[in-house]
């Protein structure tokens, strides 16, 4: 095995402990809470091969799935990959229906994850523009890693209202209708937010600054309701 072959397999594997220490701590709490130990056992799982493809061929996977596409940005997809370690993450340890987390948070497993971002709004429209949906709260908002803002090769985690765009069926655009005050003050009563990834970058709060920080946030259970701490009233 070469050197480089062998740094790579030592940061993979180091990866992997940390990772299986966040599961086992936040199985730790579900046993806490009551939860049976069978279901503890099973709420984390080796995925599928197949549906790994759902993570790394992001444009062969929602292609199909897309209405309303009269612009370019599904093209884009081809653009963004969810890094490896990300992949590893939903290799070895895929939620499987598990309950609501610490701050409300429910990760979904691959196929919930194809779902949301193939035909739920917000998740459909912001996939186009890098955002990949992994997880929901309790009241239907999304969570979701932006593929196009990296740091040390993993995604930051952002937060989207519900509501916060959707299609405009006389614009013919997507429209961005839930939004703070200081980026609604940009525009004119009757001119549309049209979504862009600019706007994305104003508009949703960032709750973690790489996907395993976010994690780790879950497993240690720092959120409280994260609905109410990030999301505009």
């Amino acid at each position: 095995m070469t050197t480089e072959k062998n740094n790579s397999y030592e940061e993979q594997h180091h990866r992997m402990a940390d990772m299986n220490s966040i599961v086992q701590k936040i199985k730790q709490t579900l046993l806490s809470d009551g939860m049976d130990t069978t279901e503890v056992d099973e709420a984390f799982a080796e995925a599928k091969l197949n549906d790994l493809t759902i993570l790394t061929d992001l444009y062969g996977t929602f292609r199909e799935g897309f209405v309303n596409d009269n612009d370019a940005n599904l093209e884009n997809l081809k653009k963004y990959s969810v890094p490896e370690g990300v992949v590893d993450f939903y290799r070895n340890f895929e939620p499987n229906s598990l309950p609501p987390l610490s701050g409300g948070v429910v990760l979904l497993g691959l196929e919930a994850i194809k779902g949301e971002n193939s035909t739920a709004s917000p998740s459909m429209y912001l996939l186009k523009h890098g955002l990949l949906t992994f997880a929901t709260t309790i009241g239907g908002h999304v969570i979701g890693m932006d593929l196009k803002d990296m740091q040390n090769n993993e995604p930051r985690v952002v937060i989207a209202d519900y509501s916060f765009c959707s299609y405009n069926e006389d614009l013919q655009v997507v429209e961005c209708v839930h939004v703070p005050d200081e980026v609604a003050n940009y525009y004119s009563d009757d001119e549309p937010i049209v979504l862009s990834y600019d706007v994305i970058k104003e508009c949703l709060p960032q709750v973690a600054a790489s996907f395993s920080t976010f994690l780790i946030k879950l497993a240690d259970e720092e959120f409280e309701n994260i609905e109410r701490e990030y999301l505009v009233g």
